[in-house]
């Protein structure tokens, strides 16, 4: 049985298991680490294509169910406890996979996208808003700090939509899959700073860059046109540039878009 507290919608729909199975896990990957293992169904696929699942199940109960249900599977690596606590960098190679709750999906994704390790990518199912919000377009209403944060470490790709009926219990928004493939160059010295200044720029969406930027610039520093805008209307590379402008000392550090 699903366990509300614990935001727990199983997914049941054999067709969209198997495409998350496929998107996860390409030819030729010898291990997955898996968030949210539930009941095991997506756990099933992945071991059918791959050497080695870890699969983190925070409810015990769950994890117990696991075990019983491979008890001689030593392919199937099972760990206890909250995903948001975990060093994704003490795994791999390997690719991540999940059904994340909703209630911490944005938190595993900052998580792992700030040190991903040899993680090479991760395919999540989550709450379609919150896929729109990390895929969305400069000028689009759902492009806010999170697009920023998500597209500046990774490429992103919105793979597929999913209805509430394909869960048990079904929950009462849509879901969608996503795939996140980290950008190895974005893993620098300017990354922290940079995202603290995009941070900034979205602080009031309906104010301008320049009223945002008000308290960590001079007023002097602050005259470009640039900053008349919105935030939502520059793109990232566009940000970026901005804030390399703003900041000379960090002008020549590597992570270009």
């Amino acid at each position: 049985m699903a366990r509300q507290k614990l935001g727990q919608h199983f997914l049941q729909s054999t067709r969209v298991l198997d495409r998350i199975a496929m998107a996860a896990c390409p030819e030729g990957t010898r291990q997955v680490v898996e968030i949210g293992p539930g009941q095991g169904a997506l756990t099933e696929l992945l071991l059918a294509r791959t050497g080695c699942v870890v699969a983190l199940e925070m409810d015990p109960e769950l994890a117990e169910q696991l075990r019983q249900r491979w008890p001689d599977q030593r392919r199937l690596y099972l760990v206890e406890g909250n995903a948001v606590n975990f060093d994704w960098t003490q795994w791999g190679p390997a690719t991540l996979a999940g059904n994340l709750p909703y209630y911490i999906a944005t938190a595993i994704i900052s998580k792992y996208l700030a040190k991903p390790g040899a993680l090479s990518q991760a395919v999540f199912l989550i709450q379609k808003e919150v896929a729109e919000r990390i895929t969305a377009k400069p000028g689009t209403r759902d492009f806010g700090y999170l697009s920023v944060e998500c597209q500046y470490l990774a490429n992103v790709e919105y793979l597929f939509s999913v209805p509430p009926g394909a869960f048990r219990p079904p929950p009462k928004v849509d879901s969608a899959v996503i795939r996140l493939t980290p950008r190895p160059e974005a893993q620098c010295d300017e990354a922290g700073p940079f995202l603290e200044f995009a941070s900034a720029c979205f602080r009031q969406k309906r104010k301008t860059l320049r009223n945002n930027l008000a308290e960590l610039y001079p007023k002097e520093r602050l005259e470009v046109p640039e900053l008349s805008k919105r935030a939502e209307q520059l793109s990232v590379a566009e940000l970026l540039e901005l804030f390399r402008s703003l900041s000379p000392v960090l002008s020549d550090l590597p992570g270009s878009i």
